[in-house]
């Protein structure tokens, strides 16, 4: 009960430093979706991999609940994708 209980903390922390990045930004990111969990998880891995299993869990388990929330918000807000040759394309989300 404690890994989610520290898992939690630790998602809200990520929530409040992305809290920071503009509308524009954050669809940005999103927009890259598969690209960013991979990135989000491997650095999470590589970065309590020494430390305890809990530890691990932890931090896992705080990633998986970031990228269902990036996930949500993509499909709620919607999400811009670099097209070559046309710049950022915007596409809407259910509530935009």
């Amino acid at each position: 009960m404690d890994i989610l209980i520290d898992a939690f903390v630790s998602f809200f922390a990520m929530y409040l430093v992305i809290s920071h990045l503009s509308a524009r930004s954050l669809r940005r990111l999103v927009g890259y979706k598969a690209w960013v969990d991979i990135v989000l998880h491997v650095s999470v891995i590589y970065m309590f991999f020494s430390t305890s299993t809990e530890g691990l869990l932890q931090a896992e388990a705080a990633a998986i609940m970031f990228s269902l929330w990036l996930r949500g918000y993509r499909w709620a807000s919607g999400f811009e994708r670099w097209v070559p040759g046309r710049g950022w394309i915007r596409y809407a989300g259910r509530f935009t």
